[in-house]
């Protein structure tokens, strides 16, 4: 188990160990390449990409450069990294495809997801040349290189090269070690972490696996990423924090009556407020075969409004009955109409499931069910009259009605709300997202944090 723990750190080093190449092998590069930004620069590129490729490729990387005589490079050289490059893109291309070929049969979505996707950006168009082939290096050749490699894996940027030590047998114990990680949690993927543990040491050490029966690369990333560990990486928990740019939901009815008058009042207001939003949220998986329909995420959240909305609502009304004998004349007035619209605050249950996935989008279909509060604050005041006017003779005049009424009661006003939208989820990464939720009445954006489940 020491084992294992020791060579899960090499794995950890070599992908997250920070300094740039140029210093890893600062004591193996001519100062006049150290000198020139440029060619430094251009250089630790060039180790970056074929480390990744195969660390064999380290040392006709420095061979190159180590040519330059200050003005110019020895073309002969150039020929022959281009030509090992190229064999090596060639074959990480054919374990590639190849891979994605077997995982892709699983038809086991997750399987598929966590795979098919980091290895296809393994492939790199490049054009075979008929004469390509690898280059034999010497037994001196050999043990420099092998120094090299040994320097990668350690880290160790002020290791000297020492022709008494046996580089390849080095080298050999560290693979083996590597190869032995592999075996352990192939026999066991309870000890993963998580899917992206086994799928980047495969993918940065794909080489190891290339003629390895035992280890063949698709059977290794299967066999791990079995029904516990996917469970363990998938994203299960979420939390969340936005802003609710449209809610139409919110509608206010108040009718008003007066005394004798035939006429009621209608105030009918529909209306929109901002709000803040946070929330948690749980997936629950059901469907591996395919993403369509393959979870349903529950989602809890709480909005809070934080802007008032003020407004005027003018009323007037008049109307005349006209007969042979009288005529009745019929006003409301409203002198003051303004009305206030106080903070909406909604919480509820949320539920998603998602229709379509490509790489960093993910399209769901949602329900928002939510209960809705808001107060609505008037400040009307309404004059009403009603008069009988007798044709005559003689001509008369008779008040049936006259007042005013004042409406300043605040009400707090409650109610329901069922929202289908269609959510757009942009991941960021792996657990970072940002979600834009719409409807024909519903606008909002959120970040979210997705996490798997704790253990």
């Amino acid at each position: 188990m020491h084992k294992l723990i020791l060579v899960g750190l090499i794995f950890i080093c070599n992908q997250t160990f920070a300094q740039k190449y140029i210093e890893l092998f600062k004591q193996d590069i001519p100062d006049n390449i150290k000198s020139d930004r440029v060619l430094s620069n251009s250089l630790d590129i060039n180790l970056e990409r074929n480390i990744a490729l195969n660390p064999e490729l380290i040392y006709f990387t420095l061979n190159y450069f180590q040519q330059y005589d200050g003005s110019k490079f020895d073309t002969k050289y150039f020929e022959i990294l281009k030509m090992n490059e190229r064999f090596w893109f060639l074959r990480r291309n054919d374990w590639a495809n190849t891979t994605i070929d077997k995982v892709n049969a699983t038809e086991d979505h997750d399987i598929i997801f966590n795979t098919a996707v980091p290895l296809k950006s393994l492939v790199v168009d490049v054009k075979k040349m008929d004469n390509d082939k690898l280059t034999e290096l010497s037994a001196s050749e050999k043990q420099l290189s092998d120094f090299y490699i040994v320097k990668y894996y350690n880290k160790n940027s002020e290791m000297k090269f020492d022709n008494k030590t046996n580089y390849s047998q080095i080298r050999n114990q560290i693979e083996e070690t590597k190869q032995h990680y592999f075996k352990e949690v192939k026999a066991d993927p309870k000890l993963l972490s998580s899917p992206s543990e086994i799928v980047d040491n495969v993918i940065d050490n794909w080489y190891l696996l290339l003629d390895d029966k035992e280890l063949e690369g698709s059977n290794l990333l299967i066999t791990c990423l079995d029904d516990v560990l996917l469970d363990k990486g998938r994203k299960k928990y979420s939390v969340f924090l936005g802003g609710v740019f449209i809610n139409n939901t919110l509608n206010f009815e108040e009718n008003l009556s007066f005394p004798g008058i035939s006429h009621t009042v209608k105030l009918n207001k529909s209306a929109s407020l901002p709000q803040l939003t946070l929330g948690i949220g749980y997936k629950l998986f059901f469907d591996k075969k395919s993403y369509f329909l393959s979870y349903i995420d529950i989602q809890a959240f709480y909005s809070m409004g934080y802007k008032n909305v003020n407004d005027k609502y003018p009323v007037a009304y008049t109307n005349r009955e006209v007969t042979s004998t009288y005529t009745i004349d019929e006003t409301v007035r409203n002198f003051n109409n303004d009305y206030k619209l106080s903070s909406l605050n909604s919480y509820g249950i949320k539920l998603a499931v998602p229709l379509y996935e490509l790489n960093f989008l993910v399209i769901e279909a949602a329900f928002n069910f939510s209960m809705n509060s808001y107060v609505f604050k008037p400040d009307m005041h309404f004059t009403y009259s009603k008069y009988k006017t007798n044709v005559g003779p003689p001509i008369t005049r008779e008040t049936l009605s006259l007042g005013a009424q004042t409406l300043q009661e605040e009400e707090i006003n409650k109610y329901f709300s069922i929202i289908p939208m269609i959510d757009a989820n942009l991941k960021i990464d792996s657990r970072f997202g940002v979600r834009i939720s719409a409807s024909y009445n519903y606008a909002a954006m959120s970040i979210f944090y997705n996490t798997p489940l704790i253990y």
